[in-house]
């Protein structure tokens, strides 16, 4: 009897890149979520904490009497434990965001070199925002976990003077990053040219803010265009990450069927 053809799966040399393109898809998107996550953290841990006050404003005219007030308030100092542990979900969206920003520089001849300084300046960055945060908000804890401790409000207030320190060095960190990012990115199609321009803008406020580090409230002020850039990173490495997956799963789909003879 005549040997039938046999029909096989077999991939075609196309199909290995497809693949490649499917799963930098869905790295983008990852990469894209974590940063919508951070954008989030950020907003309760910023805007809403203030709306509801979750710490006394310590540059204003007597905020010793305020702070002494606030502290002996045991419901405020249960609300500061709760958003300082509402601070670490920026750190745990973060990690994810800056782990997939080292892929945006891929396809540029400096793709090895920014990604290091990614690695180096987002760990700065969480190093200083995490330094940050346990001169702000930790008091409360301390207050919590630490019954024979004796409130000096001086003390107090020192600690919440280097909060703005601490936060400053890791951000001028973050504005080297994002610099970085942005200038390379359109080597390797990475980013679009007008998102690039703005985080080149952006970087450099970020790390000229630093001269405001005596004027609190421009120098949280300063902050917005940073945050809108990673807000608007996350929004088009999600868009182009599910296009890219998408398009890669078709084109798997469709793939033509090789046949050879047995």
């Amino acid at each position: 009897m005549k040997p039938q053809p046999a029909i096989t799966t077999e991939p075609t040399g196309q199909e290995p890149g497809r693949r490649a393109s499917n799963l930098d898809g869905r790295a983008r998107q990852v990469t894209g979520w974590c940063g919508i996550g951070m954008v989030a953290a950020i907003l309760v841990n910023g805007p809403l904490s203030q709306v509801v006050q979750r710490i006394p404003s310590y540059w204003d005219t007597g905020s010793a009497d305020t702070f002494s007030a606030y502290l002996r308030d045991g419901a405020k100092v249960d609300q500061m434990v709760a958003f300082f542990a509402l601070s670490n979900l920026i750190f745990v969206f973060a990690i994810g965001f800056f782990a997939g920003l080292r892929r945006v520089t891929n396809g540029s001849d400096l793709s090895d070199w920014a990604r290091g300084v990614v690695s180096v300046g987002s760990a700065l960055f969480l190093a200083g925002g995490l330094l940050s945060e346990t001169l702000s908000t930790g008091i409360a804890v301390v207050l919590r976990s630490t019954p024979d401790y004796h409130l000096d409000v001086n003390s107090v207030l020192l600690l919440q003077g280097l909060w703005s320190t601490a936060l400053s060095q890791g951000q001028v960190a973050l504005g080297v990053v994002i610099i970085t990012v942005s200038a390379i990115s359109p080597r390797g199609s990475g980013l679009p040219r007008w998102l690039a321009w703005f985080g080149v803008a952006a970087g450099i406020v970020t790390i000229l803010r630093l001269g405001l580090i005596t004027h609190i409230p421009l120098f949280i002020a300063a902050f917005q265009p940073t945050f809108l850039w990673i807000a608007a990173v996350s929004l088009v490495l999600l868009q182009s990450g599910r296009r890219s997956a998408s398009g890669a799963r078709q084109a798997i789909a469709t793939a033509p069927l090789s046949s050879s003879q047995n």
